[in-house]
C-alpha cells in the first residue's frame, strides 16, 4: 500500500527505536512523529478528524480514552485484547483487538480496514455511536441514577 501514511503522535522511551526502524524499512518518507500533543490541541484533533484508522495495539493502556476520543471522531480503532481496553472496543463492532505482539493478527485486521472502505465506515459510525449512547455524561447521569434509585418494587 504505497500510498499509506503512518502518523505516530506521542513520545517516549521507544521512539528511537521506531525512528531506526522507519529508517532502515525504507519507509520514513511515509512515517510522521507529532510528538507529544496537548489533549485541545488543533494538531491532535486534525489528526484525529483525517486518519482513516486510529491503532494503539499496546500492552500498557488502562482504560483507554485515546479510543473513544479517536471513536467519537467516526474512526474504527485498534488495541491491546488486555486491560480496560476490551470494555471500551467492542471487538468486529466498533474496531478491533489484537493480542499484543501477535504481527500477523495486527497487519490482517489493519489490511482488512484499509482495502475495505464500506467496512471501515460501517466500523466507526458504530463507534462515534457507542461514545453518544455509552460515555457521554447525559448517559453516565442515567446510568448512575439507576443504579442508586432503583424503580420501587411493585406489589
Amino acid at each position: 500500500m504505497p500510498n499509506i501514511q503512518l502518523v505516530i503522535a506521542g513520545d517516549g522511551d521507544d521512539r528511537p527505536r521506531l525512528e531506526a526502524l522507519a529508517q532502515e524499512s525504507g519507509v520514513q518518507e511515509q512515517v510522521f512523529f507529532l510528538g507529544s500533543l496537548p489533549a485541545s490541541s488543533s494538531e491532535l484533533l486534525y489528526s484525529y478528524s483525517n486518519c482513516e484508522i486510529f491503532a494503539l495495539p499496546s500492552k500498557g493502556e488502562g482504560f483507554g480514552l485515546v479510543f473513544l476520543e479517536a471513536m467519537a471522531f467516526g474512526k474504527p480503532v485498534i488495541g491491546g485484547a488486555h486491560g480496560g481496553t476490551p470494555d471500551v472496543i467492542e471487538d468486529g463492532v466498533t474496531g478491533y483487538l489484537v493480542k499484543h505482539g501477535d504481527v500477523g493478527q495486527l497487519a490482517n485486521v489493519l489490511t482488512g480496514l484499509l482495502t475495505d472502505p464500506q467496512l471501515r465506515n460501517a466500523m466507526g459510525a458504530r463507534a462515534r455511536e457507542r461514545v453518544r449512547t455509552h460515555y457521554l455524561f447525559r448517559s453516565f447521569a442515567d446510568q448512575l441514577e439507576r443504579a442508586l434509585c432503583p424503580p420501587a418494587a411493585q406489589a
